[in-house]
């Protein structure tokens, strides 16, 4: 009996452990799925007085639609300068023996930090960059040494007139190199292009989110004709041609800023020629006009204009800003104005509007330093 209990115990302990790990694997499940629901639940709330058919559900808020927020109307400024002139006196002012090389630099350093806080900055170069080959002249057939391009990049300038009377000063090849020794340094020419295909492109520029489209055109050469098989090479004044590139224009951008390079020499005020010619433009689409030639600053003029919708807004002219760095000596050609507008685009309307117009006088400043004459330019009127 008792040999019977003993070979019987081993498999009685067997039987405990198996029923034990049962038991225990019931409980692990039924633990698992408590702690799941725990996990998982989330308290009804509702308002204090409400129905349970009151109950904001996860799917009803997330069908509420964002409050609109007003963004504030984008702002921009252009900047615009007259005649930037060479003169035999200028060529040479920068020219150093030592290290047998030109640097203009200084003649903007004071008015560089007006420059580059612009948005976009513009001026006339009223010289070709036609190469140290075509030897270095100053009037009365302008071509100057490529630092002049290097200084106004580093005054701030963005793009740089080229249609003037002196744009074929060394020919077609000399207006040609003018254009690439410009882009070389990163700045847009306008007024004179090297082909057909570039001159029905229209330059644009976009800045806070108010785009810009630039034209520029002159009323001659100097009587140096422009190559037969080069039509497109200087822009001229010509009214249809005008009128078609402001509608091209207006199709591409907000702004259309017009240049033109126009008027009579020395004359203080504008002639009824420019009067007549700038009022036509502003009513065809133009949205400002800067121009320069006379080489002495002319009153500016602001006029209103109805838009094809009805409104009426306020348009500019800058009939002339005079030279901005030459080396003339003529009663007020020593003077000029910066011109600078700011626009604010209307994003409700899509409409942008010119806002401030501010003339900034210059003057330049010719001196003796290390038996050189030197020119700079700085702001205010000529001290007297």
């Amino acid at each position: 009996m008792n040999n019977k209990k003993g070979k019987l115990w081993p498999y009685l302990v067997a039987l405990a452990l198996i029923i034990f790990a049962g038991v225990m694997l019931v409980y692990r499940d039924a633990f698992n799925d408590y702690v799941s629901v725990l996990a998982t639940w989330q308290p009804v709330t509702t308002s204090k007085n409400a129905d349970s058919d009151d109950v904001n559900t996860e799917e009803e808020l997330s069908q509420e639609e964002p409050e609109e927020v007003d963004l504030p109307n984008p702002t921009a400024t252009f900047l615009a300068v007259g005649d930037v002139m060479m003169h035999d006196g200028q060529i040479w002012s920068g020219y150093s023996d030592a290290a047998d090389s030109f640097d203009y630099t200084e003649f903007f350093h004071v008015v560089k930090d007006e420059i580059s806080a612009a948005d976009i900055a513009m001026a006339n170069l009223e010289t070709t960059l036609a190469g140290k080959e075509q030897k270095y002249t100053g009037y009365p057939m302008f071509n100057s040494p490529d630092e002049i391009a290097d200084a106004l990049k580093d005054a701030g300038f963005d793009i740089i007139v080229t249609s003037n009377n002196h744009s074929l000063d060394r020919g077609a090849k000399g207006a040609i190199r003018t254009i690439q020794v410009l882009k070389e340094r990163g700045l847009a020419p306008i007024g004179t292009y090297e082909s057909e295909e570039e001159r029905e492109q229209i330059l644009i520029k976009e800045l806070n989110g108010i785009s810009f489209a630039f034209l520029s055109y002159t009323y001659g050469t100097n009587g140096i004709p422009i190559p037969k098989d080069m039509p497109y090479l200087v822009n001229l004044i010509d009214e249809e041609l005008i009128l078609s590139d402001i509608e091209k224009a207006r199709s591409q951008a907000d702004v259309v800023v017009v240049y033109l390079h126009y008027g009579d020499e020395y004359q203080r005020t504008p002639s009824k020629y420019q009067r007549k010619l700038a009022h036509l433009l502003l009513k065809n689409g133009a949205s400002f006009i800067v121009a320069s030639h006379p080489h002495v600053i002319q009153p500016g003029e602001w006029m209103e204009v109805q838009e094809a919708d009805g409104e009426i807004i306020k348009k500019y002219i800058a009939y002339s800003m005079g030279n901005f760095i030459s080396a003339q000596r003529f009663p007020y050609t020593e003077e000029g104005l910066m011109v600078k507008f700011t626009l604010e685009k209307d994003l409700k309307k899509n409409k942008v509007y010119l806002t401030d117009v501010e003339e900034i006088d210059t003057w330049v400043d010719k001196f003796v330093r290390d038996g050189k004459m030197r020119y700079v330019v700085r702001f205010g009127k000529k001290p007297t």
